[in-house]
């Protein structure tokens, strides 16, 4: 009975780590999927020019917005008044508020004012101009049906008895469908008040705290929210229906924040789990990040039926209480409304982060099935051999919400800043992003990440965010070891699944053990160039080796293989010269076992081979050898260039891969200031370039150490600060004509 029970639980436990992996890859894939079809109704709303009309002549301070609706009627009326400051000199502002709805009257100080609605935009006219630096107020009255276009508010039912239900859902061009308000991302109010009125069989929820429920006559109740944060105009929400009212209290280092859960009364069980949940949730993620953005007011969950979540400030509204739709959802008050990302191009910044912290949060609770989850990951970045994290189409909305790159990769790209930096060094940068005056309750790009990043741990991370945030694809590794009694060789090579990135360097974690002796290192090797030999005392014999046990890495077809021999040539330095027209690569061996010959090889597109030329070898050696050999062949801009070993018993191992710069020097109709530089080169080429232009650098060996797509011809820059000392070539290939001019610089 025991052994039955056992293998029940052994096979139990492996087919929840099955399944484990793909139910985390569907809700993922719900989540991203509702949230391109947000942006998809705002795409179409820009395109139609509904984003927003508001001028720019005042700043928002407050809204008092004061509301009535039955869930059972699809209506909404009300009084939003608005206090503003002048930020220039004017005798009218304009505000947003869609064509529906019909305004009765715009008052100031109980006067009317003279206004337009039309297009989407309601221009209020001032008697006098009002100067600027001046603060002053008016109130919207206004009723009518939103459009149902895009689903900014919904009316439905719930449950058996098919009970009424509303929501907003203003994603963030939404808003001006059901209440006048300034309408663009730019511009947040510092705090609102929000008055519901709706008869007293329901309850009302929405952003910061509850302050009142007021009966009043004709069976009604007006429930006041009020909500002290800076807030964008698309995450001021509501909902009524039949809610069941739940009530907890975490504590957050000493401040009780309230948990309140607004649900349907036939899902109440299942949203009480939810908020037991997210309150674990909001303590381990307070105690990474600092403490819990809005902890002042409250978190909660509001029960909706449109297929997901949104994390309206202080109130997410939640579809079911999936754990990882819990925690995505909870992260996004940091990563989304505490800082938003600044455009599209940098979507990681909310997705990225809010996949990694529920990642985080499901590792925490289900630890055994860690590797299972990053895994899962990995196998979904690696299923195809490009894309970026950045956004480089930020109209295609299936790009900007890809699941595979701005949500895996942008996550698992956390992963390794983990692993390089520690977590402590990791999250106390990210702490540090977080509370920035400069960023906290606004807005951010992946070079204020970086930096704070760069200043917690004294690394200069341009490399990384070069290679894993600007280039596409990822490494695949071989490894060979050869053990000496307790001391292992190790040779490790890579190449890449993409073009844009020629090496990518990362700590490699390689895990070695003696299964027989249960003895175990765990070793982590610098990789900073290819081919590169390692030696390690273990302490111990191994028999078996794991490479990135613990899933840090993105990689994929890695083989690890035992040589029956010590590792023959080792390749101190290969680079290349240029002699006037002519080419010359110079290579140095420190160590060689029965080594033949090199052969050169000569390429024009980096994947099909040619031999030009060999070069005999030293044999067995374990002293510098210098090699050279010179090509006076025609000469090809780009052309590329590696050296194969052959061994004497058929054995082959190659260099890394070179390029040839030389020919381009002689097309030099760049011009590049400073020069010597130190941190930021600017250039500008003559003609046009209206495709764009990649941009590369190599050092004076030929290697690439930058690849970047500009799309100006002016005022172009690039940043070279983690650039060494010493003579590099700026290439510029225009992406139409495939034209290429270079010129050298200096780096200081």
């Amino acid at each position: 009975m025991r052994l039955i029970l056992l293998l029940f639980i052994t096979i139990a436990f492996v087919q929840v780590q099955a399944q484990f992996a793909p139910n985390y890859q569907e809700e993922i894939e719900r989540i991203s999927q509702m949230e391109q079809k947000g942006f998809q109704r705002r795409l179409n709303g820009d395109l139609a020019n509904a984003r927003t009309s508001a001028s720019q002549n005042f700043d928002v301070k407050y809204y008092r917005c004061e509301w009535e609706v039955d869930p059972a009627v699809r209506y909404i009326k009300g009084v939003v008044t608005t206090h503003f400051v002048m930020t220039s000199s004017g005798n009218s502002i304009t505000l947003d508020l869609a064509n529906e709805h019909i305004i009765s009257s715009i008052t100031r100080n109980n006067v009317a004012l003279a206004f337009t609605h039309m297009n989407g935009a309601v221009t209020v006219s001032f008697p006098v101009p009002i100067p600027g630096g001046v603060k002053d107020s008016m109130s919207i009255s206004y009723g009518g049906v939103p459009t149902t276009a895009f689903s900014p508010f919904t009316t439905a039912t719930h449950g058996p008895n098919q009970d009424p239900a509303m929501w907003t859902l203003s994603e963030p061009f939404g808003a001006k469908d059901w209440w006048p308000c300034k309408n663009g991302l730019d511009d947040k109010a510092d705090s609102i008040d929000v008055y519901i009125k709706h008869p007293a069989i329901y309850k009302a929820a929405s952003n910061g705290l509850l302050k009142s429920e007021t009966p009043v006559a004709g069976s009604g109740v007006i429930t006041h929210w009020k909500h002290r944060y800076p807030i964008a105009s698309y995450l001021v929400c509501f909902a009524v229906s039949n809610y069941n009212v739940l009530n907890n209290s975490v504590d957050i280092n000493g401040t009780a924040v309230p948990m309140q859960t607004y649900c349907y009364p036939e899902n109440q069980a299942t949203f009480a789990t939810g908020a037991q949940n997210a309150m674990n949730a909001m303590v381990q993620f307070s105690n990474l990040l600092g403490d819990y953005p809005f902890k002042k007011e409250k978190y909660g969950h509001v029960q909706f039926a449109y297929g997901g979540g949104m994390e309206h400030q202080t109130c997410s509204f939640m579809v079911n209480i999936g754990e990882n739709l819990i925690a995505h959802e909870l992260a996004h008050h940091w990563f989304g409304d505490k800082i938003t990302c600044g455009n599209w191009e940098h979507i990681w910044l909310n997705e990225g982060f809010a996949t990694h912290m529920a990642s985080i949060y499901i590792e925490n609770k289900f630890p055994a099935n860690a590797t299972v989850y990053r895994n899962a990951q990995i196998n979904a970045i690696t299923a195809d051999p490009g894309g970026s994290v950045r956004v480089d189409d930020v109209n295609n909305p299936n790009r900007i919400f890809s699941q595979r790159l701005s949500y895996y990769k942008g996550s698992h790209l956390l992963y390794m800043l983990r692993w390089i930096l520690s977590d402590a060094v990791f999250f106390s940068g990210v702490k540090n992003y977080l509370q920035d005056p400069a960023l906290a309750y606004g807005f951010a790009t992946t070079n204020d990440l970086k930096s704070h990043l760069e200043a917690v741990s004294g690394k200069d991370l341009t490399y990384f965010f070069d290679q894993w945030f600007i280039g596409e694809g990822y490494p695949s590794y071989k490894v060979q070891w050869f053990p000496e009694g307790n001391n292992v060789q190790i040779k490790v090579s890579q190449t890449t699944s993409h073009a844009s990135v020629g090496f990518f360097k990362l700590p490699l974690p390689i895990l070695f053990q003696n299964t027989g002796t249960g003895q175990q290192k765990l070793v982590v090797l610098d990789h900073t160039t290819n081919d590169q030999v390692f030696l390690e005392n273990l302490g111990f014999e191994p028999n078996l080796v794991t490479f990135d046990p613990e899933k840090w890495l993105i990689s994929k077809n890695n083989v690890i293989a035992k040589s029956s021999d010590p590792l023959p040539v080792t390749f101190e330095t290969v680079k290349v010269q240029c002699l006037g027209d002519q080419l010359q690569l110079v290579w140095t061996t420190s160590e060689e076992l029965n080594a033949d010959h090199f052969e050169i090889q000569k390429s024009s597109n980096a994947m099909s081979w040619s031999k030009i030329g060999s070069v005999e070898a030293a044999g067995n050696s374990t002293d510098l050898n210098h090699y050279t050999y010179t090509d006076y062949t025609t000469q090809a801009n780009g052309d590329y260039y590696r050296i194969a070993e052959q061994d004497m018993d058929g054995k082959v191992q190659y260099s890394r891969i070179l390029r040839n710069t030389c020919g381009m020097l002689q097309k030099s109709d760049l011009i590049i200031s400073p020069n010597p530089v130190a941190d930021l080169l600017h250039f500008r080429t003559n003609g046009e370039n209206r495709g764009g232009m990649n941009v590369s650098i190599y050092n004076a060996d030929g290697h690439l150490e930058r690849l970047e797509h500009v799309s100006q011809t002016n005022s172009n820059s690039i940043p070279v600060s983690a650039l060494q000392r010493g003579v590099y070539i700026l290439q510029v290939e225009d992406v139409v004509s495939k034209s290429i001019k270079a010129v050298r610089f200096m780096k200081e």
